[in-house]
């Protein structure tokens, strides 16, 4: 994702591939974005900080890259 490209906001509900796959399949985790995403311009990556599912609400998120993302719904 480009620095301009990000559209997720604090409340979207999100799939993404797990950090580990295993056996040559890619495992899908589902969480929450619980803050603004931020952008690292040394790398051109996208961080967003993801709480599973089912997680305690005070849980520290997950810092998932954009890259990793592959659905986003939307929450009113």
């Amino acid at each position: 994702m480009r620095a301009t490209e990000i559209q997720l906001l604090v409340g979207d509900k999100v799939t993404y591939t797990a950090a580990q796959p295993t056996n040559h399949q890619e495992p899908r985790e589902h969480g929450s974005v619980v803050a603004t995403p931020v952008f690292d311009r040394y790398t051109t990556t996208w961080w967003v900080p993801v709480r599973p599912d089912g997680a305690a609400a005070d849980t520290e998120p997950d810092w998932v890259s954009g890259r990793r993302i592959v659905e986003v719904e939307s929450v009113p």
